[in-house]
């Protein structure tokens, strides 16, 4: 039995080997390195230069490549909303405020404070 574990521990590695594992365990850290290079700067990057076009291409779309067809009757109707939202009539106010001051106005919760100062 004990012959046996010791045969099976026993690891013969040669020269070509042990290079060809090194070059290999090499490769293996280097791509997780780049892996990790990529998801961590690339991406966000990437991600934010993919908004910006989006938005881009929103503003575009809204601004100077409309598919409407003005026609006189609606640029008519537009120039009246306007007149009127700019020119509505409102109430003019005289913008006095009067207060009234009441000495002692009588309520429960004053009665009470009133009798909570008498500590006898």
């Amino acid at each position: 039995m004990q012959n046996y574990f010791s045969n099976l521990f026993i690891i013969n590695i040669d020269d070509a080997s042990a290079i060809r594992l090194l070059i290999l365990l090499n490769i293996i850290l280097l791509s997780m390195v780049l892996l990790y290079f990529i998801f961590r700067i690339a991406v966000p990057r990437i991600k934010k230069y993919g908004s910006e076009l989006k938005e881009k291409r929103s503003m575009e779309a809204e601004t100077g490549k409309s598919s409407e067809i003005r026609t006189p009757d609606t640029e008519a109707a537009i120039a009246l909303a306007l007149y009127m939202y700019f020119n509505e009539m409102h109430d003019e106010e005289s913008d006095i405020i009067t207060v009234k001051r009441v000495s002692k106005t009588y309520s429960p919760w004053s009665s009470k404070l009133y009798s909570m100062r008498n500590l006898r």
